[in-house]
């Protein structure tokens, strides 16, 4: 089972390389204007991306007050040290993977 999922997996990998090069072949086609239009079209595209990006209202965490900081550091920490002691003790006991 695992080896068909390995062969799958690197024909797959093969075919999308191969579709990669194919498809940058028309890219080389073009007249020179076109692809100037075409380069000026991708960077506006990509400016506006970014400039949504930087607009974007989600909360930061260096806009916290700092108190509000520390005490989310504190809870991840601490989330991270109950997680790295639940997988201590799983490999202890034998038990490496999840069990849900």
């Amino acid at each position: 089972m695992k080896r068909l999922f390995a062969l799958a997996v690197l024909l797959l990998s093969l075919l999308g390389s191969a579709g990669g090069v194919w498809a940058q072949a028309g890219w080389r086609d073009l007249p020179p204007e076109e692809r100037r239009q075409l380069r000026q079209q991708m960077r506006e595209h990509w400016q506006q991306e970014r400039s949504l990006r930087r607009d974007d209202e989600r909360p930061r965490w260096r806009d916290l007050p700092p108190d509000e900081r520390r005490q989310l550091r504190d809870d991840m920490r601490e989330q991270r040290a109950w997680h790295d002691g639940e997988l201590r003790k799983r490999r202890a006991d034998g038990r490496s993977r999840r069990r849900d």
